[in-house]
């Protein structure tokens, strides 16, 4: 099965269906790692979106992540700056009761299948907790093997990225076209999947699909080695595909125009 993980979407709605365009006949499962809502102009849009993921997909797993959970006082305002505090007026505002509603409802960590867990941010602190590839990704990675978890999906970064504990590329920044091989298998068709030995659980972030914090700069590198110009009119959308079958993660970009976000975005202050 082909499932496509999604995070941090922010309420930006031409990134959420340019993945969903991309993949949605795809993939036959979704994981969507929270932070739905937050920073962009389109709250209700995407939950409205999200809440119907389930018939669209065989298979459907929704995460809330800490600006979802704010907005239920399960994480206090003063948790955050200015800024997103400004944003989470706006999309109090924004949202319908009854979308309200679900996302008080939705958890922060889920048990995907065996061995395979999803959580927001670190497993250890699922709403606030960043993995940054250091120290307190260390405690997670001993967390998850204490636990028999091979496999876990989290958000929260908004950059892209691959953490283990083996002693080769412990921690990797995935362009897209980057194929990384999780234990479980062999997958001769795929040739540039980076392996990982089985047993050795593995963090994955498959980056921000509506306020990616990095790109490469200006210029993003797909595996062909080509690179891809990012500008208003060409703004990565990110997201990864999971093959439980080949037992692969995939990174992958879709580009939309991000101009009549942002000028949405003006419109709301």
């Amino acid at each position: 099965m082909k499932i496509l993980l999604i995070s941090d979407i922010h309420a930006n709605l031409d990134a959420l269906n340019a993945v969903l365009d991309a993949e949605s006949s795809k993939c036959r499962g979704v994981i969507c790692l929270g932070d739905i809502t937050g920073y962009g102009p389109d709250p209700e849009e995407c939950v409205r979106i999200i809440r119907n993921l389930s018939s669209i997909f065989e298979m459907c797993v929704v995460l809330g992540g800490n600006h979802d959970a704010v907005l239920s006082g399960k994480l206090p305002l003063e948790w955050f700056n200015g800024h997103a505090q400004s944003s989470v007026a706006f999309t109090n505002r924004a949202l319908s009761p009854e979308s309200l509603e679900w996302l008080a409802s939705l958890p922060s960590t889920a048990s995907v299948s065996p061995g395979v867990f999803a959580s927001h941010g670190s497993p250890l602190e699922p709403l606030t907790g960043y993995l940054w590839g250091t120290a307190e990704t260390s405690s997670a990675l001993s967390w998850l093997a204490d636990r028999d978890l091979y496999l876990c999906f989290c958000g929260h970064t908004h950059e892209a990225a691959v953490f283990s504990e083996t002693a080769q590329k412990r921690i990797r920044y995935p362009v897209p076209g980057e194929v990384i091989r999780v234990a479980g298998g062999a997958t001769p068709a795929v040739d540039r999947a980076a392996s990982v030995s089985p047993g050795v659980p593995l963090i994955i972030n498959p980056g921000s699909t509506g306020f990616p914090r990095s790109y490469n700069g200006a210029r993003t590198a797909d595996m062909s080695g080509d690179t891809l110009p990012i500008s208003e009119s060409s703004f990565p959308a990110y997201y990864s595909v999971w093959d439980t079958m080949e037992n692969t993660v995939t990174f992958r970009d879709a580009r939309y125009d991000r101009r009549s976000v942002e000028d949405r975005i003006d419109a709301k202050m």
